[in-house]
């Protein structure tokens, strides 16, 4: 009886004192090499390139890149953000985008560029409502600058 009144005590002190974390899983396209590159079937070719001091951004059509420079102040991923919903809005199809980073970005970096792309958060009556932007991210290595041509066309 001492272990049954050891367990009465000790399943609930432990189901109380248990935390539970909530785990999401984010699913990321494969990275193609340049050899055997897929044929482009997105009409917008979005990249999105992190860099340490900048966040360029580039698409079929836009020559010279976009520029934000990054800031301590949250400023560089909320124009990201505008820029991702503006272009879902001029290609409403398009749902693919490239992610190049750096070496060395911290993580929390990658994963607020990766909501800042594929999910646009909406209040709709006091309630968040996500809207898809663009769900389908290759993630890649960054060019250095003196990679000419490893831009999107």
């Amino acid at each position: 009886t001492a272990f049954l009144s050891l367990m009465v005590i000790l399943v609930p002190f432990l189901l109380i004192t248990a935390v539970f974390s909530r785990t999401s899983i984010l699913e990321l396209q494969p990275t193609v090499s340049q050899g055997g590159a897929a044929p482009v079937s997105d009409p917008l070719q979005l990249q999105v390139t992190l860099r340490r001091e900048m966040i360029e951004v580039s698409y079929r059509g836009q020559t010279p890149a976009v520029q934000i420079p990054r800031s301590t102040d949250g400023h560089a991923l909320s124009s990201l953000a505008a820029m991702a919903a503006e272009l879902k809005a001029r290609y409403p199809q398009s749902r693919e985008a490239i992610l190049l980073l750096e070496p060395q970005i911290p993580y929390n970096d990658l994963i607020q560029v990766l909501d800042a792309l594929r999910v646009r958060r909406q209040r709709h009556e006091d309630t968040p409502k996500p809207e898809e932007l663009f769900p389908l991210i290759t993630l890649g290595e960054a060019p250095t600058a003196s990679e000419p041509g490893r831009g999107a066309p």
